[in-house]
């Protein structure tokens, strides 16, 4: 087993956005098949937001399964609607405590001095060449909450540095 750390998750980050299109493809459809549960969740979340949003979700869901999956040498076993609709209350619960103004989710999202593994797989989504300030703050909201929610659903702790 090999600890999640920075490392580990920008070298899973290349490695997937490196697969020839055919790869990426198998893979994925074995991930839906894997983790349905997972993959149910991330489009229920999201299916008010645009098509390219919900295919981001997922395709955040499948990035942090990979890591998982390098991490622990094996594909992650499959996580079963009650951990993720716990771990999507817990988060709601969070969220209204963190964050009353409806504006602020995204600025409470890494508060504190240790980044966790939500901000650092989101910081290499949105390292494109785009402005920030061209990002729609909701939408990455909405993918933070979602990576959060994985994250407590499978007890993942913040990421090393």
């Amino acid at each position: 087993m090999r600890g999640i750390d920075r490392a580990l998750v920008d070298e899973v980050w290349r490695d997937v956005t490196l697969y020839p299109p055919g790869r990426v493809e198998a893979e994925a459809a074995a991930f839906l098949g894997q983790q349905p549960h997972v993959a149910e969740f991330a489009r229920a979340v999201t299916q008010e937001l645009d098509e390219s949003v919900q295919k981001a979700a997922l395709g955040l869901a499948f990035l942090l399964f990979k890591i998982l999956e390098r991490s622990l040498g094996r594909p992650f076993p499959p996580v079963e609607p009650d951990r993720l609709a716990g771990a999507h209350e817990e988060v709601a619960e969070w969220l209204a405590q963190a964050a009353p103004d409806e504006r602020a989710p995204l600025s409470s999202l890494d508060t504190g001095s240790h980044p966790s593994l939500t901000s650092h797989i989101l910081s290499l989504l949105y390292r494109g060449d785009a402005d920030p300030a061209e990002y729609d703050p909701d939408v990455r909201a909405s993918l933070s909450l979602l990576l959060r929610t994985l994250t407590l659903a499978l007890d993942i702790g913040p990421v090393e540095a």
